[in-house]
């Protein structure tokens, strides 16, 4: 309480309470713009500029989401990076985004920065992505793809077939659609991984 004792010397003509809402009102003003800094900067590192804005990123997957059935659709639905690499909900995204930090760093140090040492990374990095979406049951894909608005008849026999499946022994998206926005690295895929629990 110095703090306070010392606000009140300061301002010796001025009461208690006028102090402490003037107190209040900093506090507020402060925190309220400390909100809207992290909002911004939350809303900044989630945009496609920001993933592509390193070489690596550019150079790599960003390069190879390029005509991809995610990149062009006969609907026109576009995910950028962050409708399926970061989760929309706030506590996940705060988890995800700390993850991501370790691509930053590793920019940042030259530990991904040349084609070579990209790819030699690279099925780390996909692994760490495809354990994310098995544990939440690839809900960033559900985001967008609602199964419930599905028309499975316009679907061909073998896709309606092993969707009932996937359906029957609770598959997740991503078990069976990867590499199909990025180039699909060497090593056991996530139906792999999910067996090794």
């Amino acid at each position: 309480m110095r703090w306070w004792q010392a606000l009140r010397q300061a301002y010796p003509n001025r009461s208690a309470i006028t102090l402490g809402v003037a107190v209040l009102v900093v506090c507020f003003v402060v925190g309220g713009a400390m909100v809207g800094v992290a909002g911004a900067t939350l809303h900044a590192t989630a945009t496609e500029q920001f993933c592509t804005s390193c070489h690596e990123m550019a150079s790599g997957p960003a390069a190879e989401f390029k005509d991809t059935v995610h990149d062009k659709s006969r609907t026109g639905v576009r995910p950028d990076c962050a409708g399926c690499h970061l989760p929309q909900e706030l506590v996940p995204m705060m988890i995800r985004k700390i993850e991501a930090s370790r691509e930053v760093w590793g920019h940042l140090t030259g530990y991904i920065d040349t084609k070579e040492k990209f790819e030699k990374a690279r099925y780390d990095m996909a692994a760490r992505e495809w354990k994310r979406l098995l544990a939440n049951d690839s809900q960033e894909c559900r985001n967008c793809h609602t199964v419930t608005a599905v028309d499975f008849s316009k679907q061909s026999e073998n896709a309606q077939a092993r969707h009932a499946k996937a359906k029957a022994e609770k598959i997740t998206c991503i078990e069976c659609h990867f590499g199909i926005a990025h180039n699909e690295p060497d090593g056991p895929g996530p139906k792999e991984l999910k067996a090794r629990k």
